[in-house]
């Protein structure tokens, strides 16, 4: 009997990665965004909270930026794909089919290294048959390349190469100049220049080098200028004179940069007239320019024709084919800067205009209001005043001191009335406009999404599946657990999405392995000899029996700390009474203490403490108040009775003597075991540890000799299983000795390392899986006897298309199958089912992404 599951995404939790233009968000609401060397979906503004809801595979390496691309006039300007670019030196083109998958249509190849910058066109009109698109890449390199739509998979083309030189393309930006269709392109690089180029004949060709920022460039913003209709045209319609050159008028051009010279600058590009070829003289210029302007423009033409004045004003001329005339008219076009906006303490890595939006419900109209992000853990939202026209920082909004880190970058929602931040936690902040008119500054933030930024090594479910506990190389441990909470819609209905509501653990090492001991208590091992045991605080168990609607989990709270705290330059996380919280109120009372605390750590406050979550914590809240108290350590001991030194760890009687690799618990409670990394036998021993002493069994267990990568206990206890480096698995049977199991059966399964094993459901039988692309399937011989050495033997073989690092049983059968789901190096995912009642016959029953 075979059956064929429905599968479906209930929660994807992945970070973003640490790049200024590494995410987008589109006119239609959705969010993309690399992770890793994914692709993330996400819609921010969804009443759901459901978060990411796919993720898409294409690039090998590191995805770095992301854009949108638009076709349209107007405000009916669509998304029509996505393009990314990736430090794999690809570029991948993502659209939408017609059955709603997002499927990579096409693939940018030519660049020599990793792709740090794409450019689209943004425009008020974008009516082509031909997606004009540029990458900017470490290899030196802009190339431009021009897309067509042909069904499922685009036609993709690359017309131009610019080989920039020494220096390295950091943001790209492309428009068209005003009242024409002629693209311009803007890059800023390493230099601290932003270059500008206008297309001629199908070829960019650099036209003015703009100075001023005093370190790299990282992002450009080209946005249109549109007069309000309340303003009269009748200031437009006088005579050009100079004056009105430094006045914003319709259809001007504004581009913004931002840099690591910690300011933004806003560039102002204007149409001055347009006359016929070959009749632009001295006196038809000196009555558009003042004298002084005409006298530096003739002393500062270059040789190669380019025009460049250092502080005023720079000047393009562009032939403009008009109403389908053979002669070109010749426009000249002024590039000026408009404005410095001053107020970040540190890098700017990000600019982006708000998003055109109808005035008088028709009208195309594009607010004056830029949206910033700095690392100074800020994002800044800059308008001009009314009476002068200066650009002031309006709104701000971030954090000021705690543990949070700056932003790399800043959307604007495709409404305005939403803006996200992404930072060094891989998580995004979220805020919402709650006025109805776009001069609010009153900004409230939204529960918004999180993940680890860094690769995931363990994870483990709570004895009763209530929630996930995860650990990563980014040195944190997360705690996942549903948000159940009615309806806006029907107040009848439950909603229930899955959140990071708890970080457990911050810590100085990356965490390798984590185990649950019971289910308030779990033992983590990281990239130090040391083991170290957790305990659920007070104010946890409270806001969980909250989100998840199940107050019955608050008869097991007994007598627990109140939370935690991680002190300065400390590793382990102080527990919290409420004894403690007493104290600290008496004590903030006193001057002295408020003094010491003006120049003290920012640490949690005894009002976060006791904090009993309704909605699942903000980024800044889940860094300093959601640790787990620290109740033991599990570590090396020297054997007083010998005389050593300490460097001879060999000689060490209990303890580790490198770093932990894998740790787990018996489903009692009553043992914890533990390897670490060895390359001899005397390191490469499991080490049990008492849960009631806290203290290391004597005589640890010997079978392996390098690594043992895996240890599960079987669901009864009665088994302890091993697999390693070595290539063997080793079983080890409960008995009443010291040490209380010892080695029954030993096999050298694979043929290359063992990556992960698991026990069925009624411990009948185990699988082993490993780097050589099988996973075996053991059991215990039907007639094998009690003996020195059961007889365990192979049943099943199953051969998998890529290394295998991940294998786990279901927790029952169905129909009489037993369920197996199996992970592949290349994130794919097996799932595969027995026979009923036969587990000699094994077949893949679903083969999915892990997105």
């Amino acid at each position: 009997m075979s059956f064929n599951p429905k599968i479906t995404v209930d929660f994807i939790s992945i970070g973003c990665n640490r790049h200024p233009q590494v995410a987008a968000w589109g006119l239609d609401g959705l969010l993309v965004y690399g992770a890793h060397n994914l692709i993330a979906l996400y819609y921010p503004q969804s009443e759901t909270n459901k978060g990411v809801f796919a993720a898409l595979s294409g690039h090998t390496d590191r995805v770095n930026c992301i854009e949108f691309i638009n076709r349209g006039n107007g405000l009916n300007q669509r998304n029509i794909a996505f393009i990314s670019g990736s430090a794999d030196k690809t570029g991948r083109i993502w659209k939408k089919t017609s059955d709603g998958q997002w499927v990579n249509s096409a693939v940018l190849l030519g660049h020599e290294g990793a792709i740090a910058t794409v450019g689209v066109m943004r425009a008020k009109s974008i009516l082509v048959e031909k997606d004009l698109i540029a990458t900017g890449s470490a290899d030196g390199r802009i190339k431009i390349w021009e897309r067509t739509i042909d069904n499922e998979q685009d036609k993709i083309e690359c017309i131009q190469t610019i080989n920039v030189g020494v220096k390295y393309p950091l943001a790209l930006a492309l428009s068209y100049l005003p009242e024409s269709n002629v693209p311009i392109m803007a890059c800023g690089s390493t230099d601290k220049k932003i270059s500008m180029y206008v297309q001629k004949n199908g070829q960019f060709h650099q036209t003015l080098l703009l100075q001023g920022h005093d370190n790299w460039v990282r992002s450009l913003a080209f946005a249109i200028y549109t007069k309000p209709s309340a303003i009269p045209d009748s200031s437009l319609e006088s005579s050009l004179s100079f004056h009105y050159h430094y006045k914003l008028r319709d259809g001007d051009l504004l581009l913004a940069s931002a840099s690591q010279d910690k300011f933004v600058r806003i560039w102002k590009i204007s149409s001055t007239i347009s006359i016929p070829n070959n009749t632009l003289d001295q006196s038809t210029e000196i009555g558009i320019l003042s004298s002084d302007i005409y006298t530096e423009l003739k002393e500062n033409i270059r040789s190669d024709g380019k025009i460049q004045l250092s502080t005023k004003a720079h000047f393009i001329d562009v032939d403009i084919f008009e109403n389908g005339e053979e002669n070109p008219r010749k426009r000249r076009y002024s590039v000026m800067f408009e404005a410095l906006l001053m107020g970040h303490d540190d890098w700017v890595y990000s600019v982006c205009w708000h998003p055109p939006i109808p005035e008088n419900k028709s009208n195309y109209y594009q607010p004056m209001a830029l949206l910033t992000a700095s690392s100074d853990k800020s994002m800044m939202l800059w308008k001009p005043e009314a009476e002068t026209g200066q650009w002031v920082n309006m709104v701000r909004v971030g954090e000021i001191g705690g543990y949070a880190l700056g932003f790399f970058g800043g959307l604007f929602g495709p409404d305005g009335k939403y803006i996200i931040a992404h930072g060094h936690t891989g998580a995004f902040h979220l805020w919402k406009s709650e006025a109805l008119d776009e001069d609010s500054q009153d900004w409230h933030p939204q529960v918004s999404i999180s993940g680890h930024f860094n690769s995931v090594q363990s994870i483990t479910w709570d004895y009763t599946s209530e929630y996930l506990l995860s650990a990563s190389l980014d040195q944190t441990a997360r705690l996942f657990a549903p948000w159940r909470r009615p309806s806006n819609s029907e107040p009848r209905e439950l909603i229930s999405t899955w959140h990071e509501i708890s970080r457990t653990q911050i810590h100085g090492y990356d965490i390798h392995c984590i185990s649950f001991v019971n289910r308030w208590t779990y033992v983590s091992g990281s990239d130090e000899k040391v083991l170290r045991v957790f305990a659920a605080p007070k104010t946890f168990v409270h806001s969980l029996a909250k989100l998840t609607q199940n107050e019955d989990i608050l008869e097991e709270l007994g007598s627990r700390p109140v939370g935690a705290n991680l002190p300065a330059l400390g590793l382990s996380n102080k527990a919290i009474s409420q004894g403690d919280i007493e104290n600290y109120v008496k004590a903030a009372e006193s001057e002295e203490f408020l003094s010491r605390q003006s120049y003290g750590h920012s640490s949690a406050t005894p009002n976060s403490l006791v904090q009993i979550l309704e909605k699942p914590p903000f980024e800044e809240h889940l860094l300093q108040h959601t640790l787990w108290p620290e109740i033991d350590k599990l570590y090396l001991q020297i054997d007083v009775n010998l005389n050593i030194q300490l460097k001879d760890l060999s000689y060490c009687r209990y303890g580790h003597g490198y770093e932990i690799v894998s740790v787990g618990s018996s489903h009692d409670g009553k043992y914890i075991a533990s390897s670490c990394k060895a390359t001899s036998p005397e390191h490469a021993v499991i080490r049990l540890y008492s849960t009631d002493t806290w203290k290391e069994i004597p005589e640890p267990l010997q079978s392996h000799s390098l690594t043992v990568t895996k240890i599960k206990f079987s669901h009864d206890d009665k088994y302890l299983l091993s697999v390693s480096r070595d290539r063997f698995w080793s079983l080890f049977e409960c008995c009443s000795q010291v040490p209380p199991y010892k080695l029954v059966a030993k096999n050298k399964a694979h043929a290359r390392i063992i990556w992960d094993c698991s026990w069925a459901h009624d411990n009948k039988f185990f699988a082993t899986a490993s780097r050589d692309k099988t996973v075996h399937l053991w059991t215990l011989k039907s007639e094998a006897t009690i003996s020195k050495q059961d007889q365990w033997i192979s049943i099943a073989t199953l051969k998998l298309p890529e290394a295998i690092t991940a294998v786990d049983f279901a927790p029952n059968s169905i129909d009489g199958c037993y369920i197996l789901c199996i992970g592949l190096e290349t994130g794919k995912i097996h799932l595969c089912s027995s026979e009923a009642n036969d587990m000699n016959k094994w077949h893949t029953i679903k083969e999915f992404e892990t997105g």
